[in-house]
């Protein structure tokens, strides 16, 4: 007989949402058996088109409900603390998604309360997956590039221009720390799969689109 599915819940049918159920439809062995999302009829209409077989409006009642494996977090970061509270106390593994929290005390409140309970806590962070990091950091592992001296990055997009940022996000706009907060742990997540732990961190900021709260 072969080894039963693991079984899944997601929180949040937002943007990312989309991105999370899709790549739990590629995994062979997981079943997202349920998702959750306070909007009136948003998690239903999701749960419809990913072929999720429950739906509910309220995280709770899903996580008591259904006895999932793990529970995926898939929300805007200042909920991360309490839905990762909620979850660990009905699976024993929980996936959240980046930025972890809003604050360091948060981050570790996070950590310390799954471990008490010996809950796995996963942060998701997706960059160091895509194909040409993986790429770089196969090339970089047979020693194909020589010694590695420097690595740069640059990068400019242009979903945070005019008058109207963020469109799929528009919660940007009004986020104190922007870039730092939801885009910097992917270039530092990045760097670190590529080479290495840091020993110093150091930045410049500024802030060019008056419509964004947060530096851009």
């Amino acid at each position: 007989m072969g080894k039963a599915a693991l079984k899944g819940v997601m929180i949040g049918t937002g943007f990312f949402g989309r991105f999370q159920a899709e790549a739990w439809t590629r995994i062979a062995g997981v079943e997202l058996v349920a998702v959750a999302d306070p909007a009136p009829g948003r998690a239903a209409a999701f749960a419809a088109e990913y072929g999720i077989p429950h739906s509910y409006t309220d995280a709770l009642s899903m996580l008591k409900s259904e006895k999932a494996d793990f529970a995926d977090i898939v929300t805007r970061p200042d909920s991360h603390r309490e839905l990762t509270g909620l979850a660990m106390r009905y699976c024993p593994a929980v996936i959240c998604q980046k930025p972890m929290a809003p604050t360091w005390a948060d981050c570790h409140a996070m950590v310390e309360s799954c471990a008490s309970r010996g809950v796995r806590l996963l942060i998701h962070e997706n960059w160091r997956w895509q194909p040409w990091y993986r790429e770089a950091k196969r090339l970089l592992s047979e020693e194909r590039l020589g010694r590695v001296f420097h690595l740069g990055f640059r990068m400019r997009t242009g979903d945070g221009r005019g008058p109207a940022p963020y469109t799929y996000q528009p919660y940007f706009r009004q986020m104190p720390r922007l870039l730092l907060y939801e885009t910097g742990v992917h270039f530092l997540d990045t760097f670190r799969f590529l080479g290495g732990e840091m020993e110093s961190v150091f930045c410049q900021t500024d802030r060019i689109n008056p419509t964004i709260q947060g530096e851009d």
